[in-house]
């Protein structure tokens, strides 16, 4: 056994002496390097484990890194695919002008669509009224078929089941003579207005789009 000798200043012996009482001070002395040597050993194992923490995370940062570094040359390569199909792409179509033929429409054709739309107009100047009853089966885009009539002059009325569309040139005359009627008396609305007349002021009528004010004796047109 090694003997090791110490000195110590009486004042730190007996500060020593009020923490750890009852010791001699042999004892006291050993108890003081033990408590020491025992925390520096703790210190050490928590410096050990710290570190191998440490390294721990290290390794799977690293091993983190390497996954999304394979991603982006993964996904780098899949771009230059990507790059050479667009390209070949491009020359596909910088190809394709010489290989279309432009297809000339007919004259023919092109004053037949004119007539057709001509004739629709035409078709209610001679009849004068067209319901969109009378044309349900015929034609299938009947918005279209209003909207261009009412582009090319005609007044076009919104009934309670069904649109109408009324020559400009009648209409004109229908209001005036609707507006010249003082009863809503049937037998004398007749003598005034002819049948086609009549028929479309009482459609107009049940739509709420005309009616007889009885206080001043007279039709009003809403439309």
């Amino acid at each position: 056994m090694v003997q090791v000798v110490l000195e110590l200043p009486e004042e730190l012996v007996n500060s020593l002496k009020r923490i750890y009482p009852g010791l001699a001070t042999e004892a006291l002395v050993r108890k003081v390097l033990e408590d020491y040597l025992s925390k520096v050993s703790q210190k050490q194992v928590v410096q050990d484990e710290a570190l191998s923490s440490i390294q721990r995370l290290l390794r799977s940062a690293t091993d983190t890194i390497n996954t999304y570094s394979s991603l982006l040359t993964e996904l780098r390569d899949r771009l230059v695919e990507v790059r050479e199909v667009l390209d070949e792409l491009s020359s596909k179509l910088d190809e394709l002008p010489s290989k279309i033929t432009v297809q000339q429409v007919p004259a023919e054709a092109v004053q037949e669509r004119v007539r057709e739309r001509v004739t629709a107009i035409e078709i209610l100047k001679k009849q004068k009224i067209i319901y969109e009853a009378d044309i349900a089966k015929k034609i299938r885009n009947r918005d279209a078929f209003f909207d261009r009539l009412e582009r090319e002059g005609a007044v076009v009325l919104s009934l309670r089941d069904q649109r109408v569309a009324v020559d400009e040139e009648f209409w004109t005359q229908f209001v005036s003579k609707v507006e010249s009627l003082t009863t809503d008396r049937d037998s004398e609305i007749a003598k005034v207005l002819d049948k086609q007349e009549v028929s479309l002021l009482k459609k107009m009528s049940e739509s709420a789009i005309a009616y007889f004010d009885r206080s001043r004796r007279k039709w009003v047109i809403k439309a």
